[in-house]
């Protein structure tokens, strides 16, 4: 049996009720939409006003209360700087690093509470979403230190008016951000797409204004950012970042494929430029990353760093003529002084990343590759901050690779950050390997392949710095051949110096070391004096080249016999030729007188 609606009076009356109620509501809220949008729009220019010293000015064209919902509709919002009043803090020597422009098409604050706000003073927003909402940020090294604890902060700006302000979160998604940085001799502009930003936990009262946990008043504030790509001023090389996650709450970054990409090598034959190179990782972590001091100064202070499977690579241009003067900015220890920005990092770690020099031969003219393999380790204090240079000036290097892809290496080096010599230390071993893989280094480079050898242990220990090297080197290895190569200037092919190969087997290439199972095996002491004109790494690979020579016999004064050997040879064999010729030359005259 189908109840009949409004049958019983109950039901009229409760239907009544419900209408006058709705109408109510509605009329009330139409009312209080029209009465309180006004003085809501002017709390929040007051509110901005007042918290930033009226360095900001906040203005918007519409906005809309919907009491029932408990939701604001801020239409065009924009939050500009007084030009007028940042000039007067700059001559006051008060204004900030630091200037924020934001254009919002709207804004919409949800779970809004008007009566605390008119009865207690209290401004509660539960969500503050922004659309296409377009940030510029302007840097302007202005303050070196921080002078926040002495100046009024934006609680004691608005507790007059508030006795606090509280945002549950904050949303920006695709943010257009633009910075532009006047630090440096001409204008930088950058530009960021994809990018969103979440702010939680805003608090701003009596217990929060001196928290150095929060940032802007936030308890966190997390940035992502995806597909980014940018490149270098000078159009080498371009910035790339697939994806970029950080919290200031955490203080982690972390990002994937990053990646330094250089322009098509051609770009580098054509300015004549003699070294240049590559670097992506699958992923880079940094943890205690210092926000506040980088957003304020520029300053990069981070605990960890970790780059995870990668690659690095040099190349070097054939045609380029290498600098004339002191190449000392090539020494790790002088670059970091170097470099503009300051910056402290606690540890650097490295896994599985792929190192490789591309080079090519003096006179070969062909590319020879040498790669350390599958590295990993670690970076300890790397700073050019002069704070932290009074405290430890040292920064350690510890590797473990694989040469070639095949012998296994460990290698320490120190470098100190301070001293005016620049010195530093580097010790280490490499293990067992067939030599024969280091042919596509040794062919091109030192025109002489490598036919068969075993190396059993190559050990290294030096003391160095800008003037010279002083260290031992000990290369044990069996069963040693090599063939010395010549180039074919015709066909630009490697060819067999069969004379020259057997006198380098014979006179020079030892065999074994040590000589016999038992010897004591042959070790040198390296006294190398560097030319200003010789870069780091190079000093570094002719110190351990001079010891792997002199183990395998291959010393100056052997070095000088053997090539007057050679050079007898040549004479003996041009003497032969001209003889030949003159004997030639003379049974056609012969011939010739009998006919």
């Amino acid at each position: 049996m189908a109840i009949k609606f409004l049958e019983h009076r109950w039901q009229k009356v409760l239907a009544i009720v419900l209408l006058v109620f709705l109408f109510v509501i509605t009329v009330v809220a139409y009312f209080v939409n029209r009465y309180w949008s006004p003085i809501l729009a002017d709390k929040v220019r007051s509110t901005v006003l007042t918290s930033t010293d009226s360095l900001y000015h906040a203005d918007f064209t519409d906005a809309d209360l919907h009491i029932v919902q408990g939701k604001l509709v801020i239409h065009n919002l924009t939050l500009k700087p007084d030009s007028a009043v940042y000039q007067r803090r700059l001559r006051m020597g008060t204004a900030p690093n630091n200037l924020y422009t934001l254009k919002v098409k709207r804004i919409v604050f949800k779970r809004i509470h008007p009566l605390k706000l008119y009865y207690h003073k209290q401004l509660d927003i539960g969500q503050i979403i922004l659309s296409e909402p377009e940030l510029q940020v302007s840097y302007q090294l202005n303050q070196k230190a921080d002078t926040s604890q002495y100046q009024v902060n934006a609680w004691q700006r608005i507790k007059s008016i508030l006795k606090s302000a509280h945002i549950g979160e904050v949303m920006l998604n695709d943010v257009k951000f633009m910075y532009k940085d006047y630090s440096g001799n001409k204008l930088n502009i950058s530009e960021l797409k994809e990018m969103n930003l979440l702010a939680k936990d805003l608090l701003i009262d009596s217990t929060t204004q001196t928290d150095a946990s929060r940032l802007f008043y936030f308890k966190d504030i997390q940035l992502e950012l995806n597909n980014f790509s940018r490149p270098t001023d000078n159009g080498l090389y371009t910035y790339k970042i697939k994806q970029l996650l950080y919290s200031t709450l955490t203080s982690k970054l972390y990002a994937t494929g990053v990646g330094l990409i250089p322009a098509a090598d051609s770009l580098f034959l054509k300015r004549k430029i003699r070294t240049w190179f590559s670097f992506d990782t699958d992923t880079l972590k940094l943890n205690g990353f210092d926000f506040k001091k980088y957003n304020k100064f520029r300053l990069l202070n981070a605990g960890h760093l970790l780059l995870k499977r990668g690659n690095f690579t040099v190349f070097t241009n054939p045609g380029a003529q290498a600098k004339k003067g002191d190449r000392l900015i090539t020494f790790p220890n002088v670059a970091i002084q170097q470099l503009k920005s300051k910056f402290t990092l606690d540890t650097v770690e490295l896994n599985r990343i792929h190192i490789t020099y591309k080079g090519y031969g003096r006179k070969s003219h062909k590319q020879g590759i040498i790669s350390y393999n599958n590295t990993r380790g670690h970076i300890y204090n790397i700073t050019n901050e002069p704070d932290a240079l009074k405290k430890n000036n040292i920064t350690r290097v510890h590797l473990n690779s694989y040469l070639m892809d095949a012998g296994p290496l460990e290698a320490e080096f120190t470098f100190n950050l301070t001293d005016s010599a620049r010195s530093y230390t580097y010790k280490g071993w490499v293990g067992t390997m067939d030599l024969e893989m280091l042919n596509k280094a040794v062919i091109p480079f030192g025109l002489v392949e490598i036919k068969s050898g075993w190396l059993d242990k190559l050990s290294f220990d030096f003391k160095a710095d800008r003037y010279a090297a002083k260290g031992k080197v000990s290369f044990l290895y069996h069963n040693l051949k090599v063939h010395i190569l010549k180039m074919d200037t015709v066909t630009q092919k490697y060819r067999h110096r069969a004379i020259a190969s057997l006198l380098a087997n014979a006179l020079i290439v030892k065999r074994n070391n040590p000589d016999e199972p038992g010897d004591e095996p042959r070790t040198f002491n390296i006294n190398y004096v560097r030319q200003p004109d010789t870069p780091f790494f190079k000093s570094v690979w002719k110190t351990l080249g001079i010891g792997i020579k002199a183990s395998a016999g291959y010393d100056d004064a052997t070095e000088k016999e053997v090539k007057q050997h050679i050079a007898r040879h040549l004479a003996d064999k041009e003497r032969r030729r001209v003889n030949k010729a003159l004997r030639q030359k003379r049974r056609a005259i012969r011939k010739g007188r009998k006919n």
